[in-house]
């Protein structure tokens, strides 16, 4: 007589075989508002693979009745879940909604196991006492991932804008330009600084122009991470040239006992181009 399969073998079994329709349904049912907000048909398709795959993960540990079997997969599974939801710009609240989705589905599968072979209550516990704490993980990993992901995100994009907050511009084979506006806190004038020396050794210039004139103050930190902009430029050939200073912020430099000899200071960048257009020409 055929031995009575247990019930974590045939609901692993069933869930294994179903997990396409059942990620379908998932999709298309339980979470239709929240998939329908970011995917087109085609990326449908890769989304119900990739939730299968999931639920076949949960199918192996229910079916060998050991989590641990799983563990790493459903790791690998949330952490990769976690980068591609901030990469579509996903809102971690609602993506985390979906956990009572991914439980509706797969005791709405319990219940036809349990119907057509009168499986035991304690049976289902145990079941339980495997699917739950495997979905809770990939829901913290999954955090965990986005997290981390949306940071890096945020700060590649602070350091693309501060990036463009300081952009060396080239108006001749020679000449460069770096206007300068708003405040110049210390981090932006150690980009300013590094931006500066590449993108003048990318250009190849013979002369940069810095316009402070719109910039309102500096403190001591910050004029002395310009000046050291200055003293790099020399370093590599690339002579500088300050317009635009403020009184205010002249005094200040004066009175801070920071040296700007050897730099030419212009009142205004028109003042700047004839200069040098004189130097030039001679």
């Amino acid at each position: 007589m055929e031995e009575k399969k247990s019930f974590n073998i045939l609901f692993g079994d069933y869930i294994i075989e179903n997990s396409y329709p059942a990620a379908v349904r998932l999709n298309e049912i339980f979470d239709k508002s929240f998939v329908d907000s970011f995917m087109d048909h085609e990326q449908m398709k890769e989304l119900h693979k990739w939730r299968a795959e999931f639920l076949v993960f949960l199918g192996e540990a229910v079916k060998k009745n050991d989590m641990e079997s799983v563990w790493d997969n459903i790791t690998q599974w949330a952490t990769v879940s976690g980068t591609v939801a901030v990469d579509f710009q996903l809102s971690l609240d609602e993506a985390l909604k979906t956990l009572t989705s991914w439980r509706t589905v797969l005791w709405d599968m319990a219940i036809e196991i349990i119907k057509e072979y009168n499986i035991k209550g304690e049976d289902v516990i145990v079941v339980n006492r495997i699917i739950d704490p495997l979905i809770d993980h990939a829901g913290y990993i999954f955090s965990i991932s986005f997290v981390e992901n949306h940071r890096k995100t945020l700060e590649l994009a602070q350091k693309a804008i501060q990036e463009y907050s300081v952009p060396v511009v080239s108006l001749t084979d020679e000449i460069a330009i770096l206007p300068l506006i708003g405040d110049l806190d210390t981090h932006r004038a150690k980009i300013l600084k590094e931006n500066t020396l590449n993108s003048c050794a990318d250009l190849e210039n013979q002369f940069l122009i810095i316009d402070l004139s719109g910039v309102p103050m500096m403190d001591t930190m910050v004029a002395n991470e310009l000046f050291q902009v200055t003293n790099s430029l020399k370093l590599i050939g690339v002579e500088t040239i300050l317009t635009g200073l403020r009184p205010e912020i002249a005094q200040a430099i004066v009175h801070l006992g920071i040296n700007f000899d050897g730099i030419l200071v212009e009142k205004s960048l028109k003042n700047a181009l004839r200069s040098l257009t004189n130097v030039q020409n001679v």
